[in-house]
């Protein structure tokens, strides 16, 4: 059984996962880091064959931990930016109930798929859900180059498709995605991941992504992004650069600072382009 209560608070009058959108630049700029109160986001059984060939998960689940993933893709030890976590054309649900499962097809390809609460509120945990009809669904499809290394080396393709909602509040939305990165000599890990839906509630209509991690001295990581989007019904392309470096002062504390650069915000089209700066604490008891 797996547990995982969050209580998530902003300081300031606009929380970092809002920054980007604030200042009229349609980004997601700091995942996770919202104020969104008490949360119940984990809470799933697993069950694994003895010999490693198939998992399940059942109960409250979140997709993102196993939906379109690779090396890079922690907002709490990678990258901030959407753009660079979960692919941003992918309407992905909050954590809900859900069912999930993974199989090994041979000694390096795998597939995985999922169906889970498109309605999904970590907040106010429900149980109505498949009665409802409102569910998303996924498939991913994958080749690694071995199974001890998945999160390291790994290219697949993602199918997915959110219902829509009963009471019209989310209209029914799909798409598909690919991921290729490859962690090259234990240290570097280039990555090229895209995406394009329908576009009626994900982020992005589309979207282009690549870049670069290097690991150093201990574990430190450095991170360089870049990625090209547009959205549904508005004009223009928007681009986003991340770069960071993840310091680690200790085993159990790690600081990154990190700079987010947009040009061409979708939002505004008056503003030339937008520039934050970040300085991420991770503590690790």
């Amino acid at each position: 059984m797996t547990f995982k209560i969050e209580d998530r608070h902003g300081y300031t009058d606009v929380a970092p996962q809002f920054l980007g959108l604030d200042g009229g630049a349609l980004s997601i700029t700091g995942t996770a880091f919202n104020d969104n109160g008490l949360l119940l986001t984990n809470l799933f059984w697993t069950q694994r064959a003895e010999n490693g060939a198939w998992t399940l998960q059942v109960g409250q689940i979140d997709v993102t931990d196993f939906v379109d993933i690779y090396g890079l893709v922690s907002p709490y030890s990678g990258f901030q930016n959407l753009s660079f976590n979960t692919n941003p054309t992918i309407n992905t649900p909050n954590q809900g109930i859900g069912i999930a499962g993974g199989i090994k097809l041979s000694e390096n390809f795998y597939a995985v798929a999922s169906v889970a609460d498109a309605n999904a509120d970590p907040s106010d945990p429900s149980l109505d859900v498949f009665s409802d009809g409102n569910l998303f669904k996924s498939f991913e499809i994958g080749y690694t180059s071995g199974f001890d290394r998945i999160y390291f080396d790994n290219v697949h393709l993602t199918l997915w498709h959110a219902e829509a909602a009963d009471d019209g509040s989310r209209a029914e939305d799909y798409g598909a995605v690919f991921s290729a990165a490859w962690f090259v000599d234990n240290k570097w890990m280039p990555f090229f991941r895209a995406g394009a839906s329908k576009g009626t509630a994900a982020l992005y209509d589309r979207s282009v992504s690549a870049g670069l991690g290097y690991y150093g001295r201990n574990t430190d990581l450095a991170g360089l992004g870049l990625n090209w989007a547009e959205a549904r019904n508005i004009d223009g392309d928007q681009f986003t650069l991340e770069a960071f470096y993840r310091f680690s002062i200790s085993p159990g504390l790690q600081i990154t600072p990190s700079l987010q650069f947009i040009s061409n915000p979708l939002l505004n089209p008056n503003q030339d382009s937008i520039t934050l700066f970040s300085l991420r604490t991770r503590i690790v008891f």
